[in-house]
């Protein structure tokens, strides 16, 4: 990134800001993109040796007004860092509250069941013409998802190179943060894949290191958005989304489901959680456990579990009954001359 994609009057502190950030494994192609709109502003409202004021700031909050809540807090958020990284170089800029963000509720993610996942998967079993490998593929990364909690867009970049399965283990490459990590796996999962691969190989796709692993009819990797709107037609016909236009689970509630069932898990096996969370964090390719804490929905049978585990450790014992205490109320005989 040049500092002449930048043209406003705080163009070299944006460039700086936005390499820093690089350097910090931030997604460049996102923070680039705000940065670029923000410098756009800037250009217009910004005077050479002016600082960047609160009526300046609030006039590009005002001129979002427009926009989605999500784009929102997005850019707000990335605008309230290059302030505070600014207030370093000009003690006068200022300084973003994160009571201007705007108010976002979040979506609650739908947690599937084991009964869910079998079903969605035999109904994925059934999508495609006859032949076709599409219905393998399918309930195979169905399969995946609710095995490993990848993100889709990681699932969909596996490359064959990416896949060992005599190890039990996925190399997952730059993905978000731009980290890379190894994703171990259940044996059933290798065994699932091994028999999807070689019903690939059959079909003729192709099998160089480089090909990606969940090809479409053109030999090319599955699109996210085809993927998403296959799923969609699976869910419906499920019983498990409404029509088009109404809410749903959705593809990503695949992960979401991961790391609650692994938490339950470890409440059930007695496991210290201070101690396995970051593992989990690790395994999910999250940067910080604040990130990992998103996705533990609080679902009826964690709970149950946390409520059990608390019994069993906090809980007081029950007094034990007297072995006199009849005898203490009884009434006594009067005395015997």
């Amino acid at each position: 990134m040049s500092t002449t994609l930048f043209r406003s009057p705080l163009a070299p502190r944006l460039e700086a800001f936005g390499a820093m950030r690089r350097a910090l494994g931030r997604q460049a192609y996102s923070d680039y993109k705000i940065l670029r709109y923000l410098d756009g502003y800037l250009l217009e409202v910004l005077r050479p040796g002016q600082p960047l004021t609160r009526e300046i700031v609030e006039g590009w909050i005002t001129s979002m007004a427009h926009l989605s809540v999500g784009t929102r807090v997005n850019r707000l958020a990335l605008l309230r860092q290059f302030c505070r990284y600014l207030s370093h170089f000009d003690a006068r800029t200022c300084l973003v509250s994160r009571q201007a963000f705007p108010h976002r509720t979040r979506y609650a993610p739908f947690i599937f069941t084991h009964s869910h996942v079998r079903t969605i998967m035999a109904k994925a079993r059934r999508i495609g013409p006859p032949g076709s490998l599409r219905p393998i593929l399918l309930s195979t990364l169905i399969g995946v998802l609710a095995a490993t909690g990848l993100r889709i867009g990681e699932a969909l970049k596996l490359t064959l190179a990416d896949m060992h399965l005599t190890r039990r283990v996925l190399l997952i490459h730059q993905t978000k943060f731009n980290k890379s990590r190894h994703v171990p796996i259940a044996t059933s999962t290798a065994r699932a894949l091994s028999v999807f691969l070689d019903q690939r190989q059959a079909a003729g796709f192709p099998t160089v290191s480089t090909a990606p692993v969940f090809v479409n009819p053109d030999g090319r990797a599955y699109s996210e958005a085809r993927i998403c709107s296959l799923f969609l037609d699976i869910l419906r016909t499920s019983g498990l989304r409404g029509s088009v236009g109404t809410r749903g689970p959705r593809l990503h509630d695949f992960r979401h489901t991961f790391a609650v069932q692994r938490l339950v898990t470890w409440y059930r096996q007695g496991a210290p959680l201070a101690a396995k969370l970051p593992l989990l964090s690790t395994y999910l390719g999250h940067t910080t456990l604040t990130g990992t804490e998103v996705y533990l929905q609080a679902t009826a049978e964690l709970l149950e579990e946390a409520g059990q585990r608390f019994h069993r450790h906090c809980a007081l014992p029950p007094r034990r009954r007297e072995a006199t205490h009849a005898h203490q109320h009884r009434v006594p005989h009067p005395e015997v001359l």
